[in-house]
């Protein structure tokens, strides 16, 4: 939308210097890597994905020290914060998170889905409450006897059941997740009220959503016959966007595992809530990306959705991430404009707004309220 947007624009400056095109492409966003120490691939990856997350990048920004943040807390938020201030403008090294995570080892791999989760349970509720949601473990007897055992939660673990050429639907594995079960007799769960095992029906809900839905790919598992830990690396169906109840999620990011169980290597693909383009955030490589390479994946490992809210502005239905990109490719190409506009005379300048506003309007009616 934003480059629909950006388009208009450009078809009102006909008479401007020919390379007034290419000065609005320069104004993209421009990101930072971050430097591995070793192996810190996985904490590299989770910790992009909180950075181009808006939600926590600005509860960072705000954070300040104060007695009522305990020590372990305070210190990663202080890391994160001096971290998020370089990559800005630099690219960055997690030295000083490494330390406050009491990572021993720079160069023996961790999971990354684990670091994601710890860091977002070490520092204060306020700054992760975007991520956190809340479940309802469920169960009910033979005679309607319903039991529940809430508890909050990060991200949602899937079990991949599917074989390593066989396609997974991450769709029908969430389904699958909320969906009921009848445990077998040996099983069966004690009711207080019945005083008795019975028969026992199981399921999941979800009572509170959070605004970040963070879905964990469980591609690892345990082989009885081999006696070690697996990887699963079938290709996966992941869709663009996943409704829950009465919400809506749109990806955003994905982080990349490729290797196997006792190492490999991990990268994040991220869509920018800045120009609503795709980067892949390798260690410190940062390139342009697209989405196509999600396209049956074989290593994808942790999903992020994030909520998109439905408004109404005039007689078209209008979401509040539209208007963000809009304003955030607005505010990037105002002094690129402004550099081209000074390159004209005053008269030409006046026919450049008032046609620019002119197909705004005819283009955009929801600006106007149509």
């Amino acid at each position: 939308m934003v480059w629909t947007f950006v388009e208009t624009i450009l078809r009102c400056f006909r008479n401007v210097p020919p390379n007034t095109e290419e000065l609005i492409r320069c104004g993209e966003k421009q990101y930072h890597g971050l430097k591995n120490q070793g192996a810190t691939c996985y904490l590299n990856s989770v910790l992009q994905c909180l950075f181009m997350t808006p939600e926590f990048r600005e509860a960072v920004k705000s954070f300040k020290q104060g007695p009522k943040f305990s020590n372990e807390s305070g210190d990663l938020l202080m890391q994160i914060q001096n971290l998020f201030e370089k990559l800005e403008v630099v690219d960055g090294t997690t030295e000083g998170i490494t330390r406050s995570l009491c990572i021993r080892s720079v160069y023996e791999q961790q999971d990354a889905v684990e670091y994601f989760q710890k860091i977002l349970k070490t520092v204060e509720p306020q700054v992760r409450k975007g991520f956190e949601g809340k479940l309802s473990n469920r169960s009910k007897c033979s005679n309607d006897h319903v039991y529940q055992d809430r508890s909050p939660f990060i991200t949602v673990p899937l079990a991949v059941e599917a074989g390593h050429n066989e396609l997974y639907n991450v769709k029908e594995g969430l389904e699958a997740f909320f969906k009921l079960s009848r445990l077998d007799e040996d099983n069966w769960l004690y009711c207080d009220q019945c005083d008795q095992k019975t028969e026992t029906e199981t399921w999941i809900e979800m009572e509170e959503f959070p605004t970040i839905l963070t879905l964990h790919l469980k591609r690892f598992d345990f082989d009885y016959v081999q006696m070690r830990h697996v990887k699963n690396g079938c290709p996966m169906d992941i869709p663009l966007s996943i409704h829950l109840k009465d919400c809506e999620y749109g990806l955003y990011a994905v982080i990349n595992h490729s290797g196997g169980y006792s190492g490999g290597h991990y990268n994040a693909i991220i869509k920018s809530f800045e120009d609503n383009m795709w980067y892949c955030f390798d260690d410190s490589s940062v390139t342009k990306d697209s989405v196509s390479s999600l396209k049956h994946s074989r290593l994808a490992y942790l999903l992020m959705y994030r909520r998109t809210v439905s408004v109404q502005v005039g007689s078209s239905p209008l979401r509040w991430k539209h208007l963000g990109m809009m304003a955030a490719g607005v505010l990037c190409l105002i002094p690129v404009l402004w550099r081209a506009l000074s390159r004209v005379q005053f008269a030409q300048r006046i026919r450049i707004v008032k046609s620019f506003l002119n197909v705004s309007l005819m283009e955009n009616p929801f600006i106007c309220g149509g």
